[in-house]
């Protein structure tokens, strides 16, 4: 390769990623809008959600029960705090709820004036090497192609103390639902279902275990009516 064509490579390298970023970013500025938008009325339909969703408490209040003693626990994807309060109530005393959304922290902080929220991105996490002994992650994934789960995966890893865990879940499928409204509001965003197998062959590449992993059919009524996954991780020593 000559000194021109090296140059050459080098440049297309460097516009390579930096269209990466830039779409990367534009995505996500697509997530935080639709959440800045919908921030108020999320929190009035969803807050007491967990009151209808059986499995789910259950899981929660087990990763609780294990994890309360550790040290700090990170709530990614918080929205309007309905997880990070549970988990509270359920023992965990040292807690920070985080959400990409700024208008959604705002809002988690209004209901939830006793925890600490902030903005966060899952994708670049500001928090040092082992600042966590434990991660919850409801839902928190369902706009990332699978393309940036490698990145989140290493993120949540690279936070956690050794033997940390990690609780999270996400919708079961091949389908990618994109969505123009959503909740009386224009948005432009999209909600990706993921193979269960497919997400811990991901996990198991960042250095993660699998405590247990489950499958749940929807609640009638209560949610969109897709399966749901649970998976629940170690970050090995």
């Amino acid at each position: 390769m000559s000194f021109r064509e090296g140059s050459i490579f080098r440049l297309q390298s460097n516009f390579n990623i930096f269209i990466v970023n830039n779409l990367k970013m534009l995505n996500q500025q697509k997530i935080i809008d639709c959440y800045n938008k919908t921030a108020s009325i999320y929190a009035e339909k969803f807050i007491n959600e967990l009151e209808h969703k059986h499995l789910d408490t259950v899981l929660l209040k087990a990763f609780a029960d294990e994890n309360k003693l550790r040290g700090r626990l990170l709530d990614i994807g918080c929205g309007p705090g309905q997880t990070t309060q549970f988990l509270a109530d359920h023992g965990i005393q040292d807690l920070l709820g985080t959400d990409i959304s700024p208008a959604m922290v705002t809002t988690a902080q209004k209901l939830n004036p006793k925890a600490k929220f902030e903005v966060a991105d899952m994708l670049a996490l500001s928090y040092a090497d082992s600042s966590f002994a434990g991660i919850v992650a409801f839902y928190a994934i369902v706009h990332l192609g699978y393309d940036y789960l490698p990145t989140a995966f290493s993120e949540f890893h690279r936070v956690l103390v050794p033997g940390g865990q990690a609780l999270f879940s996400f919708h079961v499928g091949d389908e990618k639902i994109h969505q123009d409204i959503f909740l009386d509001q224009k948005v432009d965003v999209e909600f990706i279902f993921y193979k269960t197998n497919s997400v811990i062959e991901l996990l198991a590449a960042a250095g993660f275990g699998i405590i247990d992993a489950v499958e749940r059919k929807p609640y009638p009524g209560v949610e969109y009516p897709s399966t749901r996954a649970y998976v629940w991780i170690e970050k090995k020593q």
